[in-house]
């Protein structure tokens, strides 16, 4: 019985494997934020939206995910795109508006740093807003 689960096992490793990448040309970018619709207040154990636009900078490039970091009550956040790299990628500059769900577990105040990009230097540049947990 072990012998035929191995040789089963076995054999979905090898043969599930391509030995080509499909997806060599896509590759995960994040970029700024550039306009939040920021609650002032929030309720504990209830889900808020939060309204974050982005410029999408080609037609190569969709919403992936959120960058999203948690450090006490201070949250930062950005927008990952899957850029397909398709080698034809025209600059779209299109804005689109994607909701971040916030769903606070304390009363409080929370910190929220949304990515907007690096300055001349390099240096992370962020739009803060606090918002209050009071209920």
């Amino acid at each position: 019985m072990r012998t035929l689960f191995l040789v089963i096992t076995l054999s979905f490793l090898l043969f599930s494997c391509s030995k080509h990448d499909d997806d060599s040309n896509q590759t995960l970018e994040t970029i700024p934020v550039s306009q939040v619709d920021m609650p002032t207040k929030f309720a504990k154990d209830s889900i808020t939206e939060i309204p974050l636009s982005y410029i999408r900078p080609t037609v190569c490039h969709s919403f992936y995910d959120f960058y999203y970091y948690r450090d006490g009550n201070t949250r930062t956040v950005a927008i990952i795109t899957l850029n397909q790299n398709t080698g034809n990628c025209p600059v779209s500059q299109t804005t689109y508006t994607i909701p971040l769900k916030f769903k606070p577990i304390a009363l409080g105040t929370y910190h929220f740093k949304f990515w907007i990009g690096t300055d001349s230097q390099g240096v992370d540049q962020y739009a803060e807003y606090d918002a209050v947990v009071n209920h």
